[in-house]
């Protein structure tokens, strides 16, 4: 479809986040108007501001919902805005070290907030056509399985009663959230069509350069780890052993279901490529000529070998096939994107 004459509006929930910021990206270079939700006005402003330098005739405004996962969170933006057409839920909690129980940090935050998302469009905007919420791999996967080949048809079978640290909490909640939406959606039968977005490691460069900070944000702090590995070291890396796509390429399959028929109800399980911390080394020793003796080289050779006995196998062909066969920006590329805008801010020690 076509948004330049008609100008559709969208609302992004959680709309400061990291590929939140893309998808805005995404949906203001398209000509939508674009309600984007934060926890206050001032979190807002700064982003707004970025956008309307970037585009001078942008439609975006904020909606303030304080706590996603308090009853009734999205009822008074739906019922003030029944233009809304399209609802992009990107807001979910990530960053560990919340300090608090697992249940309240991660559990509760992302079914509620995505059941109160649901509830609110059932009661108060009919007129909602399509819904796209960001899951994860995390919902996909099962910890450690190397010779599963994973489908946009799989589930982690992780149960809650299970869960014994953050990052399983984290895994779990994204599992039982999008559990959640699917039931809500198959015994509610709303009007609209629901797609979720299932991405692995998100990494590529934040949308602008004025939030790059030092310490980057979760997903790309992986690389972080892995640059700062005692630079003496040659031997095989095989930190995060996982797989990887690029921030833009996410944000992009958040707004294809809108225009791709074929993606209107599409569990979207994304990947560029493997991740694993050779690979990344090799990358950044290939590109970055200034990082020599300041980074480690590990065993260059042994990149492919350890991305196929130690990463995750995937099978992403359902997707890329609805999606027109999508090319997707690779691992390489998302690397080099992160470093050059973090080295041209902070010097890398």
């Amino acid at each position: 479809m076509s948004a330049t004459n008609s100008k559709p509006t969208a609302l992004v929930t959680g709309a400061t986040g990291f590929i939140a910021q893309h998808v805005l990206d995404k949906l203001l270079a398209r000509n939508y108007r674009v309600i984007g939700t934060a926890r206050s006005e001032a979190k807002f402003t700064p982003l707004l501001e970025n956008f309307k330098e970037k585009y001078p005739d942008a439609d975006l405004s904020c909606a303030v919902v304080p706590d996603i996962a308090s009853p009734d969170a999205f009822d008074k933006v739906l019922k003030e805005h029944p233009e809304i057409k399209y609802v992009l839920h990107t807001a979910s909690p990530f960053s560990f070290g919340l300090d608090k129980p697992f249940e309240e940090a991660y559990l509760k935050p992302a079914v509620s907030g995505t059941l109160n998302i649901l509830q609110a469009i059932k009661k108060y905007a009919p007129q909602v056509t399509n819904v796209v919420i960001t899951s994860s791999f995390a919902a996909i996967m099962k910890a450690n399985d190397t010779t599963t080949v994973f489908t946009n048809e799989s589930w982690n079978p992780l149960k809650w009663e299970d869960v014994t640290n953050e990052e399983a909490a984290y895994v779990a909640s994204k599992t039982y959230a999008e559990h959640a939406a699917r039931k809500f959606y198959e015994e509610e039968k709303p009007n609209y069509k629901l797609a979720t977005v299932n991405p692995p490691f998100v990494l590529g460069p934040q949308l602008f350069d004025s939030s790059v900070t030092q310490v980057l944000n979760s997903s790309n702090e992986a690389l972080n780890a892995i640059s700062h590995v005692d630079p003496s070291e040659t031997s095989p890396q095989k930190q995060v052993s996982l797989m990887a796509v690029d921030v833009r390429d996410v944000a992009e399959f958040h707004v294809l279901p809108l225009e791709v028929p074929e993606l209107a109800s599409e569990r979207e399980f994304i990947v560029s490529d493997p991740l694993i911390g050779q690979r990344v080394l090799n990358i950044l020793n290939d590109n970055f000529p200034e990082l020599k003796g300041k980074i480690a080289k590990g065993d260059y050779d042994s990149a492919e070998k350890l991305e196929k006995e130690c990463c995750p196998k995937y099978d992403i062909s359902s997707t890329v096939k609805k999606a027109h066969n999508y090319k997707f920006i690779p691992l390489e590329k998302s690397v080099v994107d992160v470093y050059k805008q973090y080295l041209s801010k902070y010097t890398f020690s």
